[in-house]
């Protein structure tokens, strides 16, 4: 191997290579300003997804490296008096026109962080949808964003007391039908402005004829409270626990009905480096098997820099991932090398041993 193939392929330390010209996909970071070290790293990146709009300073200081910002939008709700769920103004737009709402006092659960409580859309009620798709949308042009990325759309994510509001409220009627139509809307005052979905998937007739990328969190590597949780790739005993189910079942029959949109897969991290560097790795290597895009988040945004995320793979040579059940790993070839994914108990080889896999859990990409 070259010496620029065999650092891709180490995963437990992340060793620098020469930078590379092409971006990478998208990163995350909900900070509110950003130093020098910070613009460095993530303006690498085509898109980064930033907690709301940034102040003017600090979004010009990605604009001008050719790093295009999107905003994040809670979807369903917002909490009170919390600008990155929902900026001042709007929120108090919104408390003029309590109709707007399932809710006239905030209420917790559903996918409220915990010990929060927040105030629910009523997607029913179109003077929300037009005036909301507007506001966003004039929100994106003002700011220079590249677009929005909405989190955790579905009726699943509601409180059961703003479920009860809607279907009094609008007896016969779909919740997720009435967001898609608000993100119809949305689509049309974003016009070549980028949407990004958090888990459209789930309900992907609705919801991703308007989107251009969407998200899934935690299917490959999970942050617990002082280590990294890596699924296996298959578990017949636990097959939602695992990676090929959820994938297979949820994700790619949405990403065969809807091939433009491309899928990033967000994964999280805690611990030592050395699970943070492997956490990376497995997570890239584990979406390239769908030629999916992917990128980690940690607790210390240093930890996240890895230059995997700038591999020029080029197009997959095979339909399909290779997997080896009994060995619980599993590889593709693209143009310019082959990823591969061991989640099995020990070290393993593939294409006639050509290219070992040692140290599980480990990601790998081997670059020719």
């Amino acid at each position: 191997m070259t010496r620029r193939t065999a650092l891709l392929s180490v995963t437990s330390l992340a060793m620098p290579l020469a930078r590379a010209a092409v971006p990478g996909c998208v990163a995350f970071h909900y900070a509110a300003v950003f130093d020098d070290a910070k613009v460095d790293w993530y303006t690498r990146f085509r898109f980064l997804v930033t907690g709301g709009v940034l102040a003017r300073d600090q979004s010009r200081r990605l604009l001008d490296r050719g790093c295009g910002p999107i905003a994040y939008e809670w979807s369903s709700a917002f909490y009170p008096g919390d600008w990155t769920s929902a900026e001042p103004s709007w929120q108090s737009t919104v408390r003029n026109h309590p109709n707007w709402l399932l809710n006239s006092q905030p209420v917790g659960g559903g996918a409220a962080m915990p010990g929060r409580s927040a105030f629910w859309y009523d997607f029913g009620n179109s003077d929300l949808v037009v005036s909301r798709a507007a506001y966003l949308g004039e929100r994106v042009r003002t700011s220079g964003y590249s677009g929005l990325f909405l989190d955790t759309l579905g009726f699943e994510y509601l409180p059961a007391e703003a479920q009860h509001a809607f279907m009094q409220r609008h007896p016969g009627i779909d919740y997720h039908n009435a967001q898609a139509g608000f993100l119809k809307k949305l689509r049309s005052h974003l016009g070549a402005g980028t949407l990004f979905l958090n888990q459209g998937y789930r309900h992907y007739e609705q919801f991703l004829p308007y989107a251009d990328y969407d998200l899934t969190e935690s299917y490959f590597t999970a942050a617990l409270v002082d280590r990294t949780r890596f699924q296996v790739f298959h578990d017949p005993a636990s097959p939602w626990e695992s990676i090929f189910t959820p994938m297979e079942k949820l994700v790619i029959p949405a990403s065969r009905r809807f091939p433009r949109v491309r899928f990033v897969h967000l994964g999280y991290a805690a611990g030592s480096i050395e699970q943070t560097s492997r956490a990376i790795r497995y997570n890239y290597a584990a979406a390239k098997l769908w030629n999916h895009d992917a990128y980690l988040v940690t607790a210390d945004p240093r930890a996240e820099q890895d230059e995997v995320y700038f591999a020029e793979l080029g197009r997959p040579l095979t339909a399909s991932y290779v997997h080896e059940k009994s060995k619980n790993i599993a590889w593709r070839e693209f143009e310019g090398g082959i990823v591969a994914l061991n989640s099995g108990s020990r070290t393993e080889s593939i294409l006639n041993g050509r290219y070992r896999l040692p140290d599980p859990p480990s990601g790998f990409v081997f670059l020719r």
